[in-house]
């Protein structure tokens, strides 16, 4: 397995950092430091950075907002079993992110959005539960290798 979620995500965003101006600098350290703060100052910020995503340049963006979430992603991802080896906790680690910045771009967040955090993970989850049952299904639908051998021996 590769490196960490919190390895990648926090060279990420030392890369981003470089790029991000005072103030926004000033809003992503608020945002990493708001765990233990109200709600409704962890949403607002959140939703700050969701639309700094959306409208700014989406590189940068994705590595603060990834940064920002990385431990409740982590704790999220507990929840996912890999399926050896058609499905890996890799790939279910970068689905889960990829679904998340999926989500960041296109869900409906209002000017008053509460339990930013909760929508995003929450959906990203929606969609990997849809992602691991699709592949689940394909996987019902194929035939395994090793059957396929013996049918091929069996007819010569």
């Amino acid at each position: 397995m590769g490196p960490s979620l919190a390895t990648l995500t926090q060279e990420a965003y030392e890369q981003a950092r470089v790029v991000l101006g005072e103030a926004e600098q000033e809003l992503v350290g608020c945002a990493r430091r708001s765990r233990n703060r109200p709600a409704t100052d962890r949403d607002t910020l959140l939703a700050s950075i969701v639309e700094s995503y959306r409208k700014g340049h989406r590189e940068t963006w994705a590595a603060v907002l990834l940064d920002v979430l990385t431990p409740a992603i982590l704790k999220r991802l507990e929840r996912y079993r890999a399926e050896e080896p058609a499905i890996s906790a890799e790939d279910i680690r970068q689905q889960f992110v990829m679904e998340l910045l999926s989500v960041a771009a296109t869900a409906p967040m209002p000017a008053d959005a509460k339990f930013v955090e909760r929508r995003l993970l929450l959906r990203a989850g929606q969609g990997i539960r849809r992602w691991l049952r699709k592949e689940g299904r394909y996987r019902a639908a194929c035939e395994p290798l090793d059957e396929l051998d013996d049918q091929g021996e069996e007819s010569k």
